[in-house]
This record gives structure tokens, sequence and C-alpha cells, in this order.
């Protein structure tokens, strides 16, 4: 009930916690009225300057001068109505109602400049300096593209003020200034401080990231570009104010060929489609929804159908036809009004716009095409056969080249075999009448080989794989060659991406071929080395997937020793086979089969000698790659070596081969699964060197591989080492934002429970990383559901740690209560010394920093966890539990100064600051740190807090001193710059 001051009042202050947007405005409107009802004109005017802020971020720019004249019309009749925070609101809001009108292309071009005159004169009235001013007088020469160099020149040339925009605000216009300019690099220059952390705001750098998307890529900085998108649209995600930068981000899509991402994009913002209130930004918005679309028309996908305006469904080619009107009306309306052609020109530039990539860059997120029924990326279409009328194209020879690439399964064969297709599947295609002298074979026989190798292709699912293998099975027949249909229909009924295959029936395959290749028919040979090696791979894999279901990967007794050797016997027959007919690439097959067979046994069996040899056999796999003139398959070969050093600990001999892997993956066009597995051990490898960046790169390229083969599982474990590698580089919002996304593709509930539980852990830590404690608790307390139920319940008082830790700090104080006893209940029974000291650490902190020296209870509360913290590293020590935490004794000292200090107990402060350098300094070299940062800490109590400091420098001089005789100069220089401070002030 609103029918009292008070409850007005209480109602304002809630509603400002609330994020902006449709509820916070509609609130605020309702306000409105409910203060209207008392003579209380300061409270009329709160209630009013809340409404304009909710119309500024809530993209309705129509409304925002109406209610800003009501203020203006109340602060004139009840000056006294408005104190400084009042007046100063109101005259910011000045600036606001000039950008609105500026938004509304019905607002006539004299009326605008009219209200900057109101604006100048009022300024000067007030005292107030006019950069403020010049700043709009430049927004309106840039929009309507008359006067710009000299209106930017008298903004950027004067000094800030108290009613300028925030400086990172005004970095990103100067920063566009210089894009529109075409000097990207000057803009991204300008942008700098912005991007680093060293501006910001409210809508920076979030703001800033969607405009400098394009600059980015024309400078060649596609990483920046990437971690520019993932976090800015993270931000920028269902915010009806953030209309301008969501089609920017809807431009990067179309830009960097990754449309499906654009239309879930498309589909989460939907609701921007009945947002009329700011038309400017709805110009960019339908600007780069009309971009993304008209990609999709050009190439051919007109009729997959998009997320639109709420109502009837549409395809692309409808709502592009209906953005491209309403588009061209809206930026004619505001070329009319202003007498320029600025902003017709500026949406035309846009739309000009092509695709900047060859194929998708890849962006760490799942292409979600199946989402709204967007195509997947694919790679580029074969091109056309060269040759014109009067200078046919050689079949013979093409189908020739194809057969060579096949044989040794080169990456290139299928786009060979594609060219192929393009010519003997055209309409009117005629044979060539001297096919069988030329070699070239029946037109049976070259569509079944056609449909043959298309069924290779691993992004096929085993459906189609099956009909091509069935086609290319009765061709053959047709074509008079037995052996090959028996190769066809063994692949038919073999193991595929996601069946078994019925190996009993292989084997009869197997054994039909043998007696063919015996009597000397066609091909036989040939079939019976390839049907060898399909049965192997069958074999070994109902061997593995036996094991892994009774023990895990790594654990139980490994694979059944029968069904093993019967593998291992397919596998020698395989190699003599591949001998006998000159298949040299087959033999090395058999031996990297046999290799990651003993690889595998040697995970379960210790001490057998598998891992020796396992590199025996890639070593003669290697020497045989080279006989059969076949460099393209070492890309297997030194990823299998790479793979065996990594298992074993070799990290740096496992960068090193899995580097000249990639490298053969790269030259040769590699787009196999081995090729995706090359660059996701490089990412593994690379984490484990502690070299995180090149991780996240790795494994970047890793999930845009697995994407392209449709391989969801996989693509989403990449992705969950893509996070964690993000998060580790210090770059956790592009970490969380990878990590989002994962948990919604349909592939993670598939994924091992561990490694689901990984990802929620590494995106709980990473959301508190980036000060968002509310999200990261509600990520720990759904993984504690989950851990519960582990048998290494030290995993669950570590999620329960951390999330009374992060309840904390998110200010949940009877939540964080009850984690911290199920932390510490979990604890008693299943040790996590480490997490459970730092969490009552945290709370200690967070405690008193909260409550402060007011709140005697809470000093109590905050004092009580670090007896706590310290009785578990006295229990940790007396019970020989794993505790790595350094120097407790000091952490301990140190924290408790820190909570002391918050509590306004300074003398206290310091005394047990001074208890902590001591426990620093007893525990060696090892902690010089954190010594260093106590003294810190203490020379700072004395300088500020106890007004000694006289006391604080020679404490400074001392510790550097002492440091530098220790050999210690690093752990000297923040001391060193805390002395030079104080010799200032």
């Amino acid at each position: 009930m609103l029918d009292t001051i008070d409850a007005v009042r209480a109602a304002l202050r809630a509603n400002d916690q609330l994020p902006y947007g449709r509820p916070r405005t509609v609130t605020a409107e309702e306000l409105v009225d409910a203060a209207e009802q008392f003579d209380d004109p300061e409270l009329l005017a709160v209630a009013l300057l809340e409404l304009t802020e909710a119309y500024e971020y809530d993209a309705e720019q129509r409304k925002l001068p109406v209610a800003f004249a009501r203020i203006a019309k109340l602060r004139k009749e009840h000056p006294d109505g408005f104190g400084d925070w009042e007046n100063h609101a109101t005259d910011w809001r000045y600036k606001w109602v000039a950008a609105a009108l500026l938004s509304v292309p019905e607002v006539p071009l004299e009326a605008v400049r009219r209200w900057h005159g109101e604006l100048r004169t009022h300024y000067l009235a007030q005292g107030h300096d006019l950069q403020p001013y010049y700043a709009r007088q430049y927004r309106l020469a840039a929009h309507t593209g008359e006067g710009v160099p000299d209106a930017f020149e008298l903004w950027a040339t004067r000094w800030r003020s108290r009613y300028s925009d925030c400086h990172a605000c005004e970095l990103r216009d100067q920063a566009l200034h210089f894009v529109d300019l075409g000097d990207d690099e000057r803009a991204l220059e300008v942008w700098q401080p912005v991007f680093s952390g060293e501006r910001s705001c409210s809508e920076e750098p979030h703001v800033s990231r969607a405009l400098a998307l394009l600059p980015l890529l024309r400078t060649g900085r596609v990483e920046e570009a990437r971690s520019a998108h993932l976090t800015g649209y993270r931000w920028a995600r269902g915010r009806s104010g953030a209309a301008r930068a969501i089609g920017l981000h809807l431009e990067f899509c179309a830009l960097t060929r990754n449309e499906p991402r654009g239309l879930e994009i498309l589909a989460e913002n939907r609701d921007l489609f009945d947002r009329h209130g700011d038309p400017l930004s709805r110009l960019h918005f339908l600007t780069g929804a009309q971009l993304l679309l008209g990609r999709l028309v050009e190439d051919g996908h007109g009729d997959v159908p998009v997320a639109g305006p709420p109502g009837e469904h549409r395809t692309a080619a409808r709502l592009h036809a209906e953005l491209c009107t309403e588009g061209d009306e809206l930026a004619a309306r505001f070329d009319a009004r202003n007498g320029t052609p600025a902003v017709g020109g500026a949406r035309r530039a846009r739309l000009a716009r092509t695709p900047l990539f060859a194929e998708p860059m890849p962006l760490g997120l799942r292409a979600a095409g199946t989402a709204t029924g967007a195509p997947q990326p694919v790679p580029a279409p074969a091109a056309a056969p060269s040759g014109t009328p009067d200078e046919p194209v050689d079949l013979a020879e093409l189908v020739s080249k194809a057969r060579e690439l096949s044989n040794t399964n080169h990456p290139d064969a299928l786009l060979h075999w594609n060219r192929i297709g393009a010519l003997v599947e055209a309409p009117g295609h005629r044979h060539p009448e001297d096919a069988e002298q030329t070699g070239l074979g029946p037109l049976a026989q070259v569509r079944a080989e056609l449909a043959l190798e298309r069924a290779f292709d691993e992004r096929l699912p085993d459906a189609d794989a099956d009909a091509l293998y069935a086609e290319a099975a009765e061709l053959f027949e047709q074509a008079g060659l037995t052996a090959r249909a028996l190769g066809a229909r063994a692949r038919l009924v073999g193991p595929g991406n996601d069946k078994p295959g019925d190996l009993p029936l292989v084997r009869d395959i197997r054994a039909r071929l043998a007696e063919l290749a015996a009597a000397g028919t066609p091909f036989a040979g040939r079939e019976l080395v390839a049907v060898l090696q399909l049965q192997a791979n069958a074999e070994m894999r109902a061997a593995f997937e036996a094991a892994t279901a009774t023990g895990g990967p790594d654990g139980g007794p490994g694979p059944d020793p029968a069904a093993l050797a019967e593998a291992e016997a397919t596998l020698e027959q395989l190699y003599t086979e591949a001998a006998r007919h000159g298949f040299p690439h087959r033999q090395a097959n058999a031996r990297l089969l046999g290799a990651r067979a003993r690889f595998l046994v040697g995970r379960h069996r210790q001490g057998d000698g598998a891992a020796a040899e396992a590199d025996r056999m890639i070593t003669e796999a290697e020497q045989l790659v080279e006989q059969a003139a076949a460099p393209w398959r070492l890309a297997h070969v030194h990823g299998q070596r790479g793979e065996l050093a990594m298992y074993h600990g070799d990290l740096e001999k496992a960068e090193e081969y899995l580097r000249r892997a990639a490298a053969v993956v790269a030259q040769y066009g590699d787009r196999s699964t081995g090729a995706a597995r090359v660059h996701d051990g490089l990412g593994r490898t690379y984490l484990g060197l502690g070299r995180p960046a090149e991780a996240a790169a790795a494994f970047t390229e890793s999930a845009a591989r697995y994407d392209r083969l449709g391989d969801a599982d996989d693509a989403a474990s990449a992705r969950i080492m893509l996070g964690q590698a993000l998060c580790s580089a210090d770059r956790a919002d592009d970490g969380v934002a990878v990590l989002e996304s994962v948990l919604l593709e349909p592939g993670f509930a598939e994924l091992d429970v561990r490694e689901q539980a990984q990802a929620r852990l590494t995106l709980a830590r990473g959301l508190r990383e980036i000060g968002e404690p509310r999200a990261a608790a509600e990520e720990y307390l759904l993984l504690a559901d989950r851990v519960a139920e582990f048998d290494e319940q030290h995993i669950l008082t570590m999620v329960a740690a951390e999330a009374a830790a992060t309840l904390a700090a998110a200010e949940q104080w009877p939540a964080a209560d009850l984690a911290r006893q199920r932390a510490l209940d979990s604890h008693r029974t299943a040790p996590h010394a480490d997490a459970v000291f730092d969490m009552l650490l945290r709370q200690a902190r967070h405690t008193a920093d909260r409550h402060g020296p007011d709140h005697p209870e809470a000093a109590e509360q905050a004092l009580a966890r670090l007896d706590e913290a310290a009785e578990v590293a006295r229990t940790a020590e007396r019970e020989g539990q794993d505790f790595s935490s350094g120097c407790p004794d000091g952490t301990l000292h140190d924290t408790r100064a820190r909570t002391l200090s918050s509590l306004d107990r300074n003398e206290e402060a310091l005394a047990e600051m001074e208890r902590a350098v001591a426990a620093f300094a007893a525990h060696g070299p090892g902690a010089h740190h954190g010594r260093a940062e106590s003294i810190r800490v203490a020379a700072l109590l004395e300088a500020n807090r106890l007004d000694r400091p006289d006391a604080a420098r020679a404490r400074l001089d001392a510790a550097v001193a002492a440091f530098r005789d220790a050999g210690a100069p690093e752990a000297a220089e923040p001391l060193v710059e805390l002395r030079a401070r104080l010799a200032r002030h």
C-alpha cells in the first residue's frame, strides 16, 4: 500500500535496486502517481527524477522530455523542494533531454537546436562549465554530418567539468569520431583506457566493445574482437536500452560468417521489435538485423524460419524485406528532419559490408543453428570444374586424380569428388564413350565411388551415411564390381558415429573378400584390407567400451584379454594383408591402432611395457607413412605420440609433437576428428604448462572443428576447457560467457557428471571473480546438491565452503550461515582444510566490511569466524590433513588485522599486523610477498588511521632495506611505491 509518504519513499528505494527495464519503468510511473497524492514537492521531485532515469536507460526517449518538463516546472514553483542532490540531478538531465530530442525524427531540428541553447543558457546561469554543451553540439554535428571537424575540436579540446559525461563515455564518443574518419588504429588507441578498465561506468566498457567490433576485425585483432563479442553481448542480452549494441553484435555475426549465432541473438532479443521509444537506436538494431538476414538470403537460405516480431511466423526472406522497408523509411525520416543524407548514408554503408572471412570465425560457442532452423556453418562448396564449352573438362583425368587421393586418404579427396559430382550429376551429362579405354570405367562405377566418398564425410549422421553406402553398393553391383560392392556393404553394417555395428556380418564379408582376393578378383585385395581395418576398429571399440562400462576409462581391470587378443590378431592380419597388396598407409593405420590399444591398456596395467610397445609401433607407423608418400597422415602419427607423451607427464615433448601435428593439419586442410583432437590435446598441454592464453586459442579451434563435424559432446567438452583456460588467463568475463553458453547446450546433459560439475565450478568461480556474487552463489548451491552424491565427499566440503564465502559477498547472510555450517559439518568427516580455512577468512572480512564498527554483534561474528579458522589450521596440522595455505599463522594475523581495521579498532589492528609480519618472516623466503603486503598495510594504518606518518616511513625504509639484503627486491617494489607516495604528503 502506497498510502503514506514513508511507504512511497521505501518503494522508491526498492525500485532503485531493480535492473533497468520495463518492470522498473512501469513501477517508476506508478510511484509518480503515488507521490502526487501528497503535498510534498521533494517527494514528487525524487519520483520524477527516478522516472526520467528509468526512461533514459529503458529506451523511452519519446517520453523523457515530457517527464523532464514536469521537473523543471516543479523546481520553478517549489525551489525549496530541491536539495543539492535534486538540483544536481535536474541539471544533469538537461543533457539527456538533448539526446532524447535528437533520437526522435518527429522533433524538428530547430527544436533540438533551441534546446541546446536552453542548456547553454541554464548552465551559464548556474555557473557550470560549457564543455557538456559543446559535447551535445558535437553529437548533433556527427548525426547530421555538418560541421563535424569544428564541433569536435570545440568539444574535445576543452577541459572536462563537473557536468561532463563520464570519462569512459566521452572516450567512446571520441573513438567513434576516428572510426567515422576511417582511422581504426587511432580509435582503438583512444579506447584503450576503457578496454583496460582504467575508465569505466555502468555502460562501459560494454557498449564500446560492441562499437569496436568492426575496427578490431579490420585491424586484424581477431582474438580481441572475439572477446569483445563474448563479453559485450553477455551484458547487452535482453536489455531494452542496448538495441544499438545488439544490432552491432548481429552485424559482427554476419561479417564473421556466424549466421546461426546471429539468429540465436535475434531470437533472444525479439522483444526489441516491439520497442519504438528510441527510434534512432531502433534504426541501428534494424540495420544490424537486416544485414544478418541479407547474408542468409544471399546464401540461399531465405526460407529458414527466424524469430521476428511476436505473432505470425516469418522466414528470413520475409523478415528481411520487412526490415528493409521499415529501416529505409525510418532513415528517410531522419534525413528529411535533418536536411542531410547522413543517417541514410551510414545505413547504406553498413548494409553494403560483406563477410571478412571465407569460413566461420571460431567464437568458442556452439553454432546453435538447430534452435532456429538456421543452417550450420559448413566449408565453402567446391569450386566448379574449370573449363569452357570450347575446352571441356577431362573427366577421366579428374577421376584418376581423385582415385589417387582416395587411395591414400588425402584430405582433399572429397573436394575432388565433389567436382566430379558437379559434372556427372549435371543435367544432360553424357558419359565418355571411351570410358573403358581411358580407365574411367562405367558411369555406375564413378557414381558409386562418389557416393562412397561422400559417405566418408564425418559430419554426416549415421542414417545419411548408410543411405550413401547402400547406394554405392548397388551401383558397384551394376558396374560388375563385386568386391567393391561387398566393401560398401561392410561399411553399411559396420560401426558408425552412434551405432555399434553388426560385427559378425562384418566378419562374414571379410571372409568372402578373402576368398575373392585369393581368386584374383579385381579390387578384392584393396577391399579386404579396408574391411579388415573396419573389423579391427569395431573389435577395439567393443573391447574398450565394455571395459569403460565396468570400470571407467582409467579404472577397473581393463579390456577383456580374450577380446583384446582377438582385436590385436585382426590388426596383425590387417598389417600382413596391407603389405601383401601394397598399401603402406594401411600398414601404418594398423600400427597406429595397435599403439592406441597398447596406450589404453597401459592406463589399466602399469609396468607391463605397454608404453614402450606403443612408442615402437608409432615409430614404425611414421616410417610407413613416409614410405607411402602420404605426409598428411603424419598428423595422426605426431598427434598420437603427443598424446602418449602428455599421458606420461612429458608436457614439453607433448607440445613438440602436437605442434608438429597441428602444422600438418593446417598444411593439408585436414578436417577430420583426429585434427580436432590434435588441437584439443594442444589446449590441455598448454594448460598443464601454465600457458592458458595459448590453451584458449587451441580449445577455440578444437571446439569449432568438433562443431563442424557434428560432434556435440566433444565440442561441449572443448568449450568447458576453453572456459577454464580463459578464466586462468585473467579473462574471466570471456570464460563466463563461454561456460554459460555451454550449460545451455543439448550435449551438456550427456557429458559425464563430473565434467558437468567441473563446468559449474569454473563458472561459479568466474562469476565471483567478475563481481557477480549472487549469480555465483546460485551456481555453487546447484553444484553442492549435485556433488553431494559423489563418493569423494571432500568435493562437497570444498563446494559448500566456496558457496558460503560467496553468499557472504552477496550479503545473503542467512544462506551464508547455512552454507558455512554445511561446509563445517562435511569437513569433520571429509576434510578440505584449504577451502574451509579460506571460507572462514572471507566471511570474517565480508562481515566486518558490511556492518562496520557500529554493530558490536557483527564484530563478534567476524572475530568468531577467525577463531574457527585458527582451529581449522591447528586441526589440519595435528591430524596431518592436506593443507597448502602457505603460512596460515601469517594469513590469520593479517586477516584479523584487516578485520579489526574495518571495525575501527586501529591500534589492535596494527599490533595484529605486526604479528603477521613476524609470522611471515619466520616462515622464510617463500612468504616474502605475504610479509611485504602486511608491512604495506601496517604502514597505511600508521600513516592514515593513526596519524603517524614518520613511523610509517621508517617502517617502509627498514623493510625495503631488509628485502634488498635478502635478495628479494621484487618484494620491496610495492613498498618503495608507497614510500614515495607518503613522501609527497
